[in-house]
């Protein structure tokens, strides 16, 4: 993400804007009153179950694809192959 300069894939987009909101208003920003931003998508319970299951589908399915790795055996070093 930071060296391909890409947005994290599996982000909830209204819980990142709620809380880039909250942020904004600690900082002082102007509050906006009757205006509806995309931070209001988290006050809707069916649009945060949404977000929130398609990240625990994604996670589940990361969690399949790397359960099938194997940890490489330690290499000796350097060092210890000298001393032998």
């Amino acid at each position: 993400m930071l060296s391909k300069d890409t947005d994290y894939i599996w982000a909830r987009p209204a819980l990142l804007a709620r809380k880039f909101r909250s942020v904004e208003l600690r900082a002082g920003l102007p509050t906006s009153h009757a205006r509806r931003g995309t931070a209001f998508d988290y006050n809707i319970p069916a649009k945060r179950t949404e977000e929130r299951s398609r990240v625990e589908k994604a996670e589940a399915a990361y969690a399949a694809a790397t359960s099938q790795w194997r940890t490489r055996p330690e290499r000796q070093k350097a060092v210890e192959k000298a001393a032998e």
